[in-house]
Order: structure tokens, then sequence, then C-alpha cells
């Protein structure tokens, strides 16, 4: 009967929600630094405020829409409350190649700075990106609460290590001249095309705030969960984002932190007094927090199968729960399976493009669903709302998803425009799915 099926189970705190959302963001820092630096050069703190824009306006908006709307699915489920099932397709469609990529370029991250520790698996770089997906594969299909102690766990103890390096870095070594040399007209150094494609390699550090939305419908009283998670990890990354990258700007060169893409944090810790002694720390914060990530992508990706299966937008199998851990087991397993192919690849730069094309379809369907179900559900009750509203005609106006729209509009004009590789992957990824989509929609007629 319908009512024995097994569901997802609420297991998620503040502490559980926060660690989703900031694990999968908070990692982009250990990552972004040397991919935007090589671009940006002197100028990446100014690159990643303009990223921020993007992400703080789309924050606010996952904390209004999932604390008013507790479902599984995130900007898949708000698109298709908002404007009907094609616009919950092509935010799902979009989400799952932004999670899957997620897990794919994090476990890559992972395993470079593992290979600190054991210099040997450069050798079999794929096949430990493989490994380290697969052991976190297992993990999720024990369950939500299990997956969200590991986060939780691993998130504390890297926010310490991290605020730790931020001040050693500040104390100890870092050159207010080194950074204000860098300081270049965008015209002179890196150039303007340049200083653009680092914006948009920018949106890498602000990727996965709808992570915590995904959990909704597995957190504990979401109406208040869910926007002091999300706010707070906003303001924390943010934050962490621009102090990390000026301080590294004022110890290492951007060409030092390029040359060290896949562990950008490793050169800085060997810069400070006692390297000896925090370099090894800094590898392991490195290595956990990018392996939460991964892990949060798995989470994230099965969730949106799971909603968008249980509304009928892709296969029924997606949404099979099982029946001893309550987790959507088909969803973790298969694009877990798509994760490992995609890692053993690991062009980092190839898989940030794909990874800022699926998170900005997402933030433009969440800030344009907001201002619709404004309008179109002004009486549903919004536990939270988002500030700087206008009144007209008796609806209040959400300026800050206005700048949201407008600004992922235009990070997604750049994305398309500098990024060919990434566009032809996503366009033949986007073109697959609408294919899908109409076959499955005739199939379900049938």
């Amino acid at each position: 009967m319908e009512s024995l099926a097994p569901s997802l189970k609420k297991d998620l705190g503040l502490l559980g929600s926060f660690s989703m959302g900031f694990a999968d963001v908070g990692a982009d820092i250990f990552l972004a630094l040397g991919l935007i630096a090589a671009y940006a050069h002197g100028l990446m703190p100014f690159a990643i405020l303009a990223a921020a824009v993007v992400y703080i306006c789309s924050g606010l908006a996952y904390a209004e829409l999932a604390a008013a709307i507790p479902v599984s699915g995130g900007s898949s489920a708000f698109g298709r409350r908002a404007f009907g099932a094609g616009a919950g397709f092509l935010a799902g469609w979009g989400l799952m190649l932004d999670y899957t990529i997620d897990i794919a370029l994090f476990a890559v991250a992972s395993a470079g700075y593992l290979s600190f520790f054991l210099p040997f698996v450069r050798e079999f770089f794929a096949l430990t990106t493989a490994g380290l997906i697969f052991v976190l594969m297992l993990v999720n299909l024990l369950g939500i609460k299990e997956s969200s102690a590991v986060n939780s766990s691993l998130t504390v103890v890297v926010i310490v290590i991290i605020i730790g390096l931020i001040l050693l870095g500040f104390g100890y070594a870092f050159k207010p001249e080194m950074f204000l040399a860098g300081l270049t007209p965008v015209a002179a150094d890196p150039g303007v095309n340049n200083f653009l494609y680092s914006i948009t390699l920018a949106m890498v550090a602000f990727v996965g705030i709808e992570s915590i939305s995904q959990g909704a419908e597995e957190t504990r009283d979401p109406g208040k969960t869910i926007p002091r998670a999300t706010i707070l990890a906003v303001v924390c990354v943010v934050v962490f984002a621009v102090v990390l990258s000026t301080m590294a700007l004022g110890i290492v060169s951007p060409q030092v932190l390029a040359a060290n893409m896949d562990n950008p944090l490793v050169p800085i810790a060997k810069a400070l007094p006692f390297a000896e002694s925090i370099v090894p720390v800094i590898a392991f914060a490195g290595f956990t927090i990018c392996l939460v990530s991964a892990n949060t992508g798995i989470i994230g990706v099965s969730r949106v199968g799971y909603s968008m299966s249980n509304a009928n937008l892709i296969s029924r199998q997606m949404s099979w729960i099982h029946p001893k851990y309550r987790t959507p087991w088909v969803s973790i397993i298969l694009f877990s399976a798509i994760a490992m192919a995609l890692a053993s690849f690991g062009d980092m730069v190839f898989l940030g493009e794909l990874y800022a094309f699926g998170a900005l379809t997402a933030y433009s369907i969440t800030n344009l669903s907001l201002l619709a179900l404004r309008f179109k559900e002004p009486a549903i009750v919004r536990p939270f709302k988002v500030p700087l509203n206008v009144k007209i005609n008796n609806t209040e106006i959400p300026l800050v998803s206005v700048v949201g729209v407008i600004s992922c509009f235009i990070v997604f004009a750049l994305v398309a425009l500098l990024h060919e590789q990434g566009r032809n992957f996503a366009f033949v990824w986007f073109a697959a799915g609408a294919v899908y989509f109409l076959l499955y929609k005739k199939y379900r007629k049938l």
C-alpha cells in the first residue's frame, strides 16, 4: 500500500544542514584559488567578489523557497511549482550535471591533496579517485544520518584549520607590498578577457548552496533550520573566500597557485613558519573538505533524481527507496558510477567549466521561481523572506532576487561565450535532456 512505502528520514539538524552547504561550497575554496589565479592574477579577490553577488542573491532565494516548500529537489521543485514540468525538468537536469561534476571534480582534488602523503597516488590517480567515490557511495547507501555525521564532524575540523591558517598567514607571512603590486589595471594585467574568464571560474567557488535545500525533506523543522543554515553558510563562505584569496596573493604569486591547481593551499602553507608541521595539516584539511564536498554531491544528485522521479519527470526507478536504509539507492549508485567515469579524465579546468553551467541553470531558475511565486502564491507561508522588498499592487517584489536574476544571466552569458568546450558539452547535455523529456512524457501518456 502507498502508506507503507518507505520514505526519507528526518535526520538533519542545524549543524548537519549547515555542513551540507558549507562543505560543498567551502571545499571550493581549497580548489578554486588555483583555477581563478591562473586567469585573474593579482585581481583574484575582485573576481571572487563579482561571482559572490550571484551566490548571495541565490542563497537568500533558496532560504526562502526551501523553508516555504521543504521538499527534496531544490530548484527543480521550485521551478516545477512556479512554471510547470518543463522548468522543473530543466533545473533538475542542470543540477544532475552539476552534482555529478561536483563528485568527480572534488574526488580529483581530494586525490591531489592525498598525494602529498602518498606520492604513489599520482601513478594511480584515476583508480584512486574512483576508489574514493566508491567509498562515499557505500556511506550514502547506509543513510543520510551516517552521511551527514561524516560531513558535520569533518567540516568542524576544517573550519578550525582554515581559521588557524588565516591567523598564521596574516600574522607571519603576509607581505602587503606583494599583494598591492598585483593590483594592476585590468586592461594591463590580466587583460579584460582573462578577467571576465576568471569571474566565470570563480563561480566554482560558490557552487553548492543548493545542497541545503536538497536535504529539506530530511531536515527537522525546516522553516527555521534551513534559513539559519543557509545564511550562516553564505556568510562563512564569502568571508573565507575573500580573506583567503587576499592572504594567498600576499604570500605566493598567482603563477605558483595556478601551477598547484589541484592543491593550491599547499604552497601557501610551505611559506609559513613551522611549515614542516603546518603543510601536512593543510594537506589533510584539503583532502578532507574536498572529500566531504564529493560526498555532498552524492547526497544532492540522488535527492534531485528522487524528487524528479516522484514528479514523473524521469524514470520511476530513480525514486526507489531501500527498504532497510531508506535511501534512494538506484540514484546513488547510478550517478556515483557516472562520476567515476568523469573523474578518470582529470581535466580540472574542463570540469570547472561544466560545474558553472549546471549551477547557473539552477540559480537562474531559483531566482525566477521566487519572483513568480510572490505573484502566483502570495499567501503561501514563508517562515523566512528575502529582505529589501518593494510593494507593487499588493505584491512584495524582492529586489535581491531581481539583482540575482540579472547577475545570473550576465555570468551565464560570459560562461557561454568564453568556455567553448564546456559550452559544447553543456549543449549536448541539455539537448539530450530535451529529447529524453519529450520521449518520457510520451511514454507516460501511453
